[in-house]
């Protein structure tokens, strides 16, 4: 079993065996010279891949793992792979020379500018945390062979890196720097917020710096509403971050529907409850003012309202870290809204369904490739179905059921969803000949009384 090694653990050795801090002022004129001394830097750069907590106790302090070997196996490893900007100690070997230019670069800025506020600047602040850096990774293999000092060194620069990052983001530019679009959602691309938290030293958290940029991106990918949020209280590392914004906030009532002798099972496809529980498809649109996620599906009065779904390069990849994250939590709002989703959509005719229904948002040559994505997002994951707690959604999976049991919402959904057009003609020709002779009988008996 893995043991915790979470982020209070980190701060409060950090607080009895450091008494060091760094203060670093970053303004506007300094940073833009740091902006212009990148750009005009003779390396070439790659282009790069763009890619699109709060209340969970059990969610509070999350070591730095690995991915288990199985869902390595069973889904793309490419997906728990870094593919610009490799952050921590997993995937070092997949850096390259102009990134950790780039690295050395930030670096060698921040130094710059904490030597004119703290003796001796950021030396040997990375030194006194990397032992307690160690600790905050579960995995044995976690630094593997890196000496203290090539780990302290490593720190340092994914710390000033990524900070520079974030503040760059927040004074202005509107947009992320192009290296690091696509890094924030690697479960094993991460290093813990505390290391960076110490090397800023000011009041001002790290995680306000990082939440902004992140709770906006997460915005742009439809992921979660436009309402701002606040900053959340405990995360561990990036992962856990994105993870705090992915919370449902409309949970499906518990109703009489559920019963003790019957287990949840799997869902159906999206056909299927349209013409066998005469369901209709809504899409759920966002409002400005309300928090909501992508995991708010609600049945209401027959309609099931499901929020839209982006599908771009990197959707799964964001969706499979945060699986893995959850392995490690009790509640799985994430894993229960995956295994819905995966089921729903397995087909093309379901892809189609929900394409049409502006709940499937995506700009792949077919809705085969789609649907063959959404079969294989849960292969390998393993979730407890019947546990409230962890599945979020077990009460609608029931009240759907009772719906496809009922004889009277089966023969709905085949007249209004079965495509049965020359049946349902001859249906209503017939209704009207019935009526007639109906009408008929009627008035040859009332006229013979006259």
């Amino acid at each position: 079993m893995a043991r915790d090694g979470g982020l209070s653990h980190v701060d409060n050795e950090f607080d009895k065996n450091c008494s060091k801090f760094v203060t670093i002022e970053v303004d506007s004129s300094a940073l833009s010279t740091w902006n212009r001394k990148m750009q005009h830097s003779k390396m070439l750069s790659p282009t790069p891949t763009r890619w699109d907590c709060q209340k969970e106790a059990d969610m509070g302090s999350v070591p730095i793992t690995k991915v288990r070997e199985q869902l390595r196996r069973v889904i793309d490893d490419d997906s728990y792979t870094p593919h610009c900007v490799p952050i921590g100690p997993y995937h070092q070997s997949r850096s390259s020379q102009w990134i950790e230019k780039r690295k050395q670069c930030s670096a060698g800025f921040l130094q710059s500018l904490s030597e004119e506020h703290t003796v001796g600047g950021l030396t040997g602040v990375m030194e006194k945390l990397e032992p307690l850096a160690r600790e905050c990774y579960t995995s044995g293999d976690g630094f593997g062979n890196m000496t203290p000092e090539q780990s302290a060194s490593m720190m340092l620069h994914d710390a000033c890196y990524l900070l520079l990052f974030f503040v760059d983001y927040v004074s202005g530019n509107g947009a992320p720097p192009a290296p690091a679009d696509d890094d924030d959602e690697r479960l094993v691309n991460r290093n813990t917020l505390a290391i960076h938290e110490r090397v800023t030293g000011g009041n001002t958290s790290v995680l306000d710096y990082m939440a902004m940029p992140i709770q906006e991106l997460l915005q742009m990918q439809l992921f979660i509403s436009r309402k701002p949020r606040q900053t959340p209280p405990m995360c561990s590392h990036l992962l856990h971050l994105v993870h705090a914004y992915f919370r449902p906030m409309l949970l499906p009532a518990v109703s009489t529907a559920m019963s003790s002798d019957t287990g949840t099972g799997r869902w159906r496809r999206a056909v299927e409850y349209r013409r066998y529980a005469n369901v209709q498809l809504m899409r759920r649109v966002y409002q400005d003012d309300v928090e909501s996620s992508v995991l708010d599906v609600q049945l209401e009065r027959g309609r099931l309202w499901i929020p839209r779904l982006r599908i771009t390069s990197n959707t799964w990849t964001i969706l499979h870290n945060l699986m893995a994250l959850e392995e490690q939590a009790h509640r799985r709002p994430v894993t229960a809204y995956c295994l819905f989703m995966s089921q729903l959509a397995c087909t093309s005719e379901d892809v189609q369904v929900l394409r049409r229904a502006g709940i499937v948002d995506h700009f792949l040559d077919n809705d085969e490739q789609v649907s063959k994505d959404f079969a294989g997002l849960c292969n390998g994951v393993v979730m407890e179905v019947d546990d409230l707690e962890r599945n979020y959604l077990k009460p609608m999976w029931h009240q759907l059921e009772k719906r496809c049991d009922s004889r009277a919402q089966r023969f709905m959904g085949w007249f209004r969803h079965g495509h049965n057009w020359e049946i349902a003609a001859a249906f209503l020709v017939a209704l009207i000949v019935i009526a007639c002779q109906v009408t008929q009988t009627f008035y040859a008996i009332t006229g013979r009384g006259r």
